[in-house]
């Protein structure tokens, strides 16, 4: 590896692959009981840590292999995609045999087509991940479920609905008012504040290490943690032991937004009395390391039922992306791609994320 890490694409080595460079996951726990603040119901860290350092740690899942799969197989976040038959339909003409080969896509098809169908099932998973969270929430007030969440007691609670409520409390973080933990507390990763290298002294010696992480200076700060769950780099610690390699980690959400946009392009902010999200450029020249884009992510309270069901919630919060009731995809019954159907949720009441 170069001694120096800039970011000219065209390097032979991808910085962001390399087993080095530093990347930021949430890490979610029950709170110490001991310390524990009114209305707090979880405990959020951020860890930053090399590529490779997250290899030791284990998920709940399997590949296909059949090994468990590791936090850092999953970094850098690829954020949401788009299905590969849909993108062939895209990307593809008729060969002079009359088959369909794919083709390299062009800038006119990729700014066209495929840069807003991304952005359009990124917005249908930010209602869905909200709505999920208000299905889970008003399930676990039902039953025992959320008087054994407050109480720390989550190896008891399905995992689905543990997720969700997770998730919920997360929207509530703000690293002004719930700061997260940081490890390593010394937070030498994040300096000097400005691009994608870290200066970090070794027994007197320099050593620059490449990172791709949303750093103290960035307007992402504020809600970095929403910002990790919603790249799905957000778990929930599960298990007893001395050290992080002793637990498994449990992904709470799948990704939406890429590690390079919580990183460079999106920060993330809540408001609590509106039922539409909006985009927004920043109106200032951000820094080299801050984002260019606000996200306001509506997260209103929970309509009643007399004006949105649980029932309704839950067909929204579950929609296939490919299957009745609600598809993104439009698909013929001869299985060709041919559009984009729900977008936005089918009731009211339910937040739309952006526009």
């Amino acid at each position: 590896m170069s001694e120096k890490v800039t970011q000219t694409f065209q390097e032979p080595l991808k910085w962001w692959l390399d087993p080095k460079t530093y990347y930021q996951i949430l890490v979610v726990t029950p709170p110490d009981p001991n310390t524990k603040k009114e209305g707090q119901n979880i405990q959020t860290k951020i860890v930053a840590k090399t590529k490779e350092a997250f290899d030791t740690y284990l998920t709940d899942k399997n590949n296909l292999d059949g090994f468990k799969e590791t936090v850092g197989s999953h970094l850098p976040s690829p954020g949401v995609t788009l299905e590969d038959d849909f993108l062939t339909t895209i990307f593809s003409s008729q060969s002079d045999d009359g088959k369909s080969i794919v083709v390299k896509p062009n800038q006119l098809d990729a700014n066209n087509f495929y840069a807003s169908s991304r952005g359009l099932l990124q917005s249908r998973k930010l209602s869905q991940l909200i709505a999920n969270t208000w299905y889970c929430y008003v399930t676990a007030k039902k039953s025992e479920a959320w008087k054994r969440f407050i109480n720390g007691n989550w190896d008891t609670i399905d995992s689905k609905i543990l997720n969700g409520l997770i998730a919920r409390e997360i929207f509530f973080v703000a690293q002004t008012v719930y700061p997260s933990d940081l490890e390593p507390d010394n937070i030498e990763i994040y300096y000097p504040l400005k691009g994608r290298t870290a200066i970090t002294q070794n027994g007197g010696v320099e050593t620059r290490k490449p990172r791709f992480l949303i750093l103290p200076n960035s307007k992402a700060w504020e809600r970095i943690a929403l910002s990790l769950l919603i790249a799905g780099q957000a778990y929930c610690q599960i298990g007893e032991g001395n050290s992080p390699t002793d637990y498994t980690y449990q992904r709470i959400s799948e990704p939406i937004f890429s590690t390079g946009e919580i990183v460079s392009r999106y920060g993330l902010e809540v408001v609590w009395s509106d039922y539409i999200g909006k985009i927004s450029e920043v109106q200032f020249s951000p820094v080299d390391v801050s984002t260019n884009y606000q996200v306001v992510i509506p997260y209103p309270p929970i309509p009643d039922e007399k004006n949105l069901s649980l029932e309704e919630i839950e067909k929204w919060a579950e929609a296939s992306d490919k299957e009745a009731p609600f598809p993104f995809y439009r698909i013929t019954e001869d299985n060709r791609y041919v559009g984009i159907d729900y977008v936005s949720p089918p009731y009211p009441y339910i937040p739309l994320s952006s526009s």
